[in-house]
């Protein structure tokens, strides 16, 4: 098992197991872009990949997909925090837009 693997697998179990935490910016990115918990869980635990890894600050940038409806699927970025081996902190979530990312693998505008 790769380290990225095995770093997924542990953020999943403490998603499942009820181990996290929804942060504020998360939250204010859930309202204005009209997605919920359920959906940064559903992109979470389902066929997921970490894009970026931030190992200096404990964090990772990984992109999952939710049902927006039956038919639909929408991509979400979530950054978490695994700084704390008992509770992962799901710093923000967001829908990946242009300019800032081509896809939602790949970046687009660099600030």
């Amino acid at each position: 098992m790769s380290d990225e693997e095995a770093l997924l697998s542990r953020l999943r179990n403490q998603l499942a197991t009820g181990r996290f935490r929804i942060r504020i910016h998360a939250a204010r990115h859930m309202t204005e872009e009209g997605f919920f918990q359920k959906d940064i869980l559903e992109a979470l635990l389902g066929k997921s990949k970490i894009l970026e890894r931030y190992p200096e600050e404990s964090r990772c940038l990984i992109v999952g997909y939710f049902h927006f409806s039956e038919k639909v699927t929408c991509p979400l970025h979530v950054v978490c925090d695994y700084s704390n081996p008992k509770l992962l902190d799901i710093v923000t979530a967001y829908i990946p837009e242009e300019p800032w990312w081509s896809t939602p693998t790949k970046r687009g505008l660099t600030k």
